[in-house]
């Protein structure tokens, strides 16, 4: 065996020793890349540099023909992405300068091993959305110990029942005013009612499920009775699922739930039992070609994962009737012009109570969704609530 072909194969070697550590580093280990001291990302990174380099020139120099096809195939392969990359950051750039500059609102929030984050408790939180400089909204808000955002009440008026908000940034209420949000109306409209607010941006069923197994909401909710409420939205089932465009919100952190042997199971959180398909979404999504066309991963949603979305509610509404002592558990659904038939039909085979609101109004319309903002205005919220007390009462 001559020099060349010895250093070859220690390249080989070395490139594949470093790329199994970090595997095993991120299956079993921490993740950090740091393995015996040594940090071994960068060392992996240089050693398939110093190998693809090398074989370019080991494969023309001992004029070997199937490595010198591999290399070249490679290479030009590589090439190509590079042009493409290329070309769509400048029509992503074109497209930056010509579309109007949308910037916030911020969030207030800690990581959470549970829910995979939170808003920060005790905290007033301002957050201002614009257009081209120009205010769209500013809302101020305040959360309370137990990082709940604190829906002002009369309290002259006795609340002896309890109304649970679960859901996203529609529930929580982006955009709009503390006296302005669903749990607010809720409470406005029925005052034998004390709201919680148990929602938050980018929530979905799974962190409902993944609160409700932790039987700590009896130790927040004080009252007797009452009712637990889902605002669902068809993006939920996104957030459900962990799709690439859902991580890139979030970086995995959101409780994974999935089905083994047709048994609902918890994992933890995304990022830490999904370590190999996070690692990729990472670098997917500073792909250019990907940010042009939209491209995500799954590319498609089935009705299996409409099913295990399902079974996270059904789940949850177990859990409630559980802990609550009642059924007085509902999944809205929120108005849409998406055809949500197959949701429901499933909710209701699971025994889930649903109220169909999706015709209840035009969700596009100006006087219903903030401008350059999908999330209701007040107005939507105000009607929303009026026609849910009055079918649950």
């Amino acid at each position: 065996m001559n020099t060349f072909k010895i250093i070859f194969l220690l390249l080989l070697l070395s490139v594949l020793g470093s790329s199994g550590l970090l595997l095993l580093d991120l299956l079993r280990g921490d993740g950090n890349g740091i393995v015996a001291g040594i940090n071994l990302a960068p060392v992996a990174k240089y050693l398939t540099y110093a190998f693809l380099a090398y074989s370019f020139w080991y494969a023309f120099k001992q004029k070997i023909g199937w490595l010198q096809n591999v290399v070249m195939s490679g290479l030009m392969i590589f090439l190509t992405v590079l042009l493409l990359e290329w070309i769509c950051g400048i029509i992503l750039k074109k497209q930056g300068e010509l579309a109007p500059k949308i910037e916030g609102p911020t969030h207030s929030m800690n990581w959470d091993n549970v829910l995979g984050y939170k808003p920060k408790p005790d905290t007033i939180h301002t957050g201002t959305r614009t257009k081209d400089g120009k205010v769209i909204y500013s809302i101020t808000y305040s959360t309370d110990a137990n990082s709940l955002r604190v829906t002002p009440i009369d309290t002259t008026k006795p609340r002896i029942k309890y109304a649970q908000f679960f859901g996203c940034s529609m529930t929580f209420g982006e955009g709009v005013q503390s006296n302005e949000t669903l749990p607010y109306y809720f409470a406005k409209f029925d005052s034998t009612y004390r709201s919680y607010n148990l929602a938050y941006s980018g929530y979905g069923p799974h962190q409902m499920l993944a609160r409700l197994e932790t039987n700590q909401l009896k130790d927040i909710v004080k009252e007797k009775s009452g009712v637990g409420i889902y605002i669902y939205i068809n993006d939920h089932v996104n957030r459900v699922l962990g799709t690439m465009t859902n991580f890139s919100y979030n970086g995995g952190n959101a409780p994974y739930f999935h089905k083994v042997d047709e048994e609902l199971k918890h994992d933890g959180l995304f990022k830490d039992s999904r370590k190999i398909r996070s690692l990729i979404f990472e670098e997917l999504l500073k792909s250019n070609i990907l940010k042009l066309f939209k491209i995500g991963y799954p590319f498609k949603i089935k009705d299996e994962d409409y099913e295990l979305t399902a079974e996270v509610m059904a789940q949850s509404a177990k859990l409630y009737k559980e802990q609550f002592g009642n059924d007085n558990f509902y999944v809205i659904i929120y108005p849409t012009s998406v055809n949500s038939s197959l949701i429901i039909n499933l909710l209701k085979q699971k025994g889930v109570k649903v109220l169909d609101y999706s015709k209840l109004f035009n969700p596009l319309d100006d006087k219903y969704a903030i401008p350059f903002d999908e999330h209701p205005t007040a107005l939507a919220n105000e009607i929303l609530i009026k026609q849910l007390v009055k079918d649950i009462n």
